[in-house]
């Protein structure tokens, strides 16, 4: 490989000035420090007597390595290297190698979200001075939004059915009930549908927007998660009230039925929008992983859910919930067993038992055809590897196909929905904020530290690593727990203390499937996005995936003041 120009960096990218001065059969050899274990790769041959430049991904901590095939000398180090910055590094006589300094400065990493913020803090005025503007009756009727009359209980997709939740929100004595819409509930999802539109059109291209490449995390692998809570919440308080209202199980169940095969299609025609090769059609997705997820949890509630809280009068009632809910709960936890047992268990061709690893490139590239472990080679067997997902760790490990949202770990996808289930279910046991708080808590603390045991709080040693692409059982417990906490949070500052309304999110997160389908169909379309004019920083790119996402929430808050909802 030829010497680079360093001219005109795009974003994520340094200069790398290597000088050598008599020394002859000198290659530079890399490696990010992103690859746990690789070996390093060779990156270009240096030039004797002269300058090599080299352009470099900064995204992560490099390994370099200066090797001199002769006399198998090497200078190995590792460096952190900032966007546009152009680096210096010597070698001289014997093999002798300088620290590598920086000649130019760096541009400011985290300048474009200024830009950003001078976008998003205009937006939220505008909408809280409209709203002020239609509470105070300053604008005339005939240009003012329709107001929706009948705030309802949220079905599981964000609409609702008429039956009231009742809501203590005093703490810890009993005051006069009041009836609403549990606007937290709201809040959290426009939340994650927000956070989860932003990081699908791209984050600004920054790294920590993008899913981890295999072991650990980053904030785009708790969006979904938190959706998927939230969609249990809602189906515990959706299908009880059903139940109330005397509707017949059968009936029930066949509503759970048409919002499954509903959200499955809509998944795989999303997945043609812009793939529509046979050969090559990716079958999974997210709405199918919805889909499936959401059959399995809303079936079992709408078997052994009870159309009234139970009641034992006895001490036991400090735990109805759980006795409410033990037939599936063992049921759940006989679907974690089976997908437990396949991924320690399963005979993979080539691979060791229970491998977890990414393939590729990782430990040395010892298993390099084993991505994903018992999940991978399912999927693969199934579906092909022409019809999966590339993969998040193909970038880093070189790794052959994975598909985050497989077969197997749909079991465990369904643990945390049901984690969420169960919440909603604390909310409909139990008429006091401080009861439906603590219990909260407890799920919080139990689950966070079951999940920082499994992956031995590290992020390579653990028994089974946080990993978003396999859904392990340690990411399950800690995204889990995540959404319990964040939800606890809302919860008191919404409905308890009353310091917020929860808007514009409680209004946005009620339109959330329309958002979703709106976003992938037009994701390449104006007035959402557009070729960038300027490649080389982050800057554009940020304020035009912000611009995308603001736009889509203001056609959710123009729906919902329209009373117009999208129901599945």
């Amino acid at each position: 490989m030829a010497s680079e120009n360093c001219e005109n960096l795009l974003f994520d990218q340094a200069c790398l000035q290597v000088w050598a001065y008599n020394s002859t059969n000198v290659s530079l050899w890399m490696q990010t420090e992103e690859c746990y274990k690789c070996d390093l790769l060779k990156k270009v041959d240096l030039s004797n007597n002269g300058v090599t430049n080299i352009r470099l991904n900064t995204i992560y901590n490099l390994w370099l390595d200066l090797t001199n095939d002769s006399s198998h000398n090497n200078c190995r180090t590792l460096y952190t290297f900032e966007e546009h910055g152009v680096y210096q590094w010597n070698l001289t006589n014997n093999f002798n190698c300088s620290q590598i300094e920086e000649i130019t400065t760096p541009q400011d990493y985290f300048m474009p979200f200024v830009y950003a913020l001078l976008l998003i803090i205009p937006s939220f005025a505008v909408w809280f001075y409209i709203n002020y503007l239609q509470r105070t009756n300053v604008v005339p009727s005939v240009f003012r939004f329709a107001s929706k009359t009948d705030l309802d209980i949220e079905n599981d997709f964000g609409t609702g059915s008429n039956e009231p939740v009742i809501i203590h929100p005093q703490l810890p004595k009993p005051v006069k009930n009041s009836s609403y819409r549990i606007a937290s509930l709201d809040a959290f999802r426009g939340i994650s549908i927000i956070l989860m539109i932003f990081i699908n059109l791209g984050g600004g291209e920054y790294w920590f927007f993008q899913h981890s490449p295999w072991n650990g995390f980053t904030l785009a692998d708790f969006v979904m998660p938190w959706f998927c809570w939230v969609m249990g919440v809602s189906i515990a308080i959706s299908l009880r009230s059903q139940l109330r209202s005397s509707t017949k199980r059968k009936y029930v169940f066949g509503r759970v039925v048409r919002r499954s095969i509903v959200l499955l299609v809509m998944g795989l025609v999303l997945n043609s929008v812009n793939y529509n090769n046979l050969h090559t059609f990716r079958p999974m997705g997210v709405l199918q992983r919805l889909a499936f997820i959401y059959f399995i949890a809303a079936t079992l509630e709408t078997i052994f859910m009870k159309s009234q809280p139970y009641f034992t009068n006895t001490r036991l009632d400090v735990i109805r919930d759980i006795i409410e809910s033990a037939p599936q709960w063992l049921i759940v936890i006989v679907l974690v067993a089976i997908h437990t047992i396949i991924t320690f268990y399963l005979p993979v061709p080539g691979c060791p038992k229970g491998y977890l690893g990414p393939g590729g490139l990782y430990n040395k590239s010892s298993n390099v055809n084993c991505t994903g472990g018992a999940a991978g080679y399912i999927d693969r067997l199934v579906f092909g590897e022409h019809h999966m997902y590339p993969g998040s760790s193909k970038s880093v490990y070189q790794s052959i196909p994975f598909d985050p949202e497989g077969i197997l770990s749909t079991l465990t996808n369904v643990l945390l929905v049901y984690m969420g289930v169960h919440a909603g279910r604390i909310i409909l046991c139990y008429q006091y904020t401080n009861e439906r708080i603590k219990r909260w808590i407890a799920w919080t603390i139990v689950l966070g530290l079951t999940g920082g045991i499994l992956c031995n709080f590290s992020k390579e040693d653990g028994l089974i690593p946080f990993n978003k692409n396999l859904f392990s059982l340690s990411y399950t417990f800690i995204t889990g727990s995540s959404a319990f906490l964040l939800f606890i949070m809302l919860f008191l500052i919404i409905e308890h203390w009353r310091l917020w309304s929860g808007s514009p999110f409680c209004e946005i997160g009620q339109n959330s499937i329309i958002l979703y389908l709106g976003h992938n169909i037009f994701y390449n379309t104006l007035p959402w996005r557009w070729q960038p004019v300027n490649e080389t920083s982050h800057t554009e790119y940020l304020l035009m995936d912000c611009w995308a996402t603001i736009f889509w929430c203001a056609i959710a808050l123009v729906m919902y003041k329209k009373c117009i909802f999208i129901v599945v």
